[in-house]
């Protein structure tokens, strides 16, 4: 009766699980419902839930239950061995891990009195995006039918990050046209380029999460020279030509380029400028009028981003209008 009565409840909890997720938009919410449920189900002293970043370097926490702050703060533990083999996509359990040399911050597990950790993968499309991680205050022999009814609710949590992935792209793609839509008919309207770049520069961070964005023409004997700047200082702007840089080059053959680390890409100069600015990652994309590229549109953000093609769909989008501007004011 014990085993069937636990089935049961295990049931219980994939079927809650599964509707909350039909329902609820908010990721924080499934994530916090998951932890509490399957530490009482399970019967469990704490779980949490960390998921990678969008450098895919560092995992967040995202949920956690029945641990102290003291524990949740005691650091990074992206790596601990475990964690490394739950990111290949192996279940691994812990015994002792107080006295585990795997783990990094023994102290801090000591003090709460962690007994035995259980660690699954969480898998998006095949793709580890994060780990689930159940911990206990007294030894623990976990059945195997026991991880797997885990590791099916952490395929649930991969559902919840690819189904918030998806309604943000929607909304994101939204924005982007409607943006489009309003710039295309500023155009219209104006006669001014000034106007219209400067309209271009300060939309765009607010649009796409950005820290800034210029847009340069090349003028005089093909040097570039700022038309629009925002969210940038004045040293930063003033820093020197951009005409010897390697991405220059590159972006006057007609394609994007997108620069992960700003401080340290060769195709990059300014390193100092732009870790002194607080400049991670850059797009860049030309601006053409008619055949010629005639300028460059950058975005840059504070934090490393992987620009998603629809990113760069749209700022060549705005380049184009950037163009069209430029051809009709003329």
């Amino acid at each position: 009766m014990g085993g069937e009565n636990k089935n049961s409840q295990y049931l219980d909890l994939f079927i809650e699980v599964t509707r909350t997720i039909t329902s609820c938009l908010d990721l924080n919410a499934v994530f916090n419902l998951i932890a509490v449920k399957l530490a009482q189900t399970v019967g469990v002293d704490g779980v949490t839930i960390r998921l990678r970043d969008s450098s895919k370097k560092k995992l967040e926490l995202k949920a956690a239950f029945g641990l102290s702050k003291r524990y949740l703060s005691r650091g990074a533990i992206d790596t601990e061995e475990p964690v490394f083999k739950a990111l290949e996509g192996l279940p691994i359990r812990i015994d002792r891990p107080a006295e585990d040399d795997r783990i990094v911050h023994k102290e801090a597990t000591l003090k709460e009195g962690i007994q035995t950790i259980l660690v699954i993968p969480i898998k998006i499309r095949g793709e580890v995006e994060g780990v689930l991680r159940l911990l206990t205050k007294r030894p623990r022999t976990f059945e195997s039918h026991e991880i797997d009814f885990v590791s099916a609710i952490a395929e649930q949590c991969g559902i919840v990050i690819e189904n918030a992935r998806f309604v943000k792209q929607q909304e994101i793609q939204l924005a982007y046209f409607s943006m489009i839509h309003d710039l295309a008919k500023q155009i219209n309207a104006t006669r001014d380029l000034s106007d219209i770049l400067n309209l271009i520069v300060k939309r765009l961070p607010e649009i796409m999460k950005l820290k800034a964005a210029t847009i340069r023409f090349f003028e005089q004997k093909g040097r570039l020279t700022l038309k629009a700047a925002y969210g940038l200082s004045e040293a930063y702007l003033a820093r020197g030509p951009l005409d010897r840089e390697a991405s220059t080059y590159y972006l006057r053959e007609g394609e994007p380029l997108i620069i992960l680390d700003a401080q340290t890409d060769v195709h990059t100069i300014y390193h100092e400028q732009a870790k002194a600015e607080g400049i991670a990652s850059v797009l860049a994309v030309p601006i053409y009028s008619g055949d010629e590229v005639m300028g460059i549109l950058r975005l840059l953000t504070s934090e490393v981003r992987y620009f998603t093609d629809a990113d760069i769909s749209f700022a060549m989008a705005i380049a184009e209008h950037c163009g069209m501007a430029m051809q009709r004011t003329m």
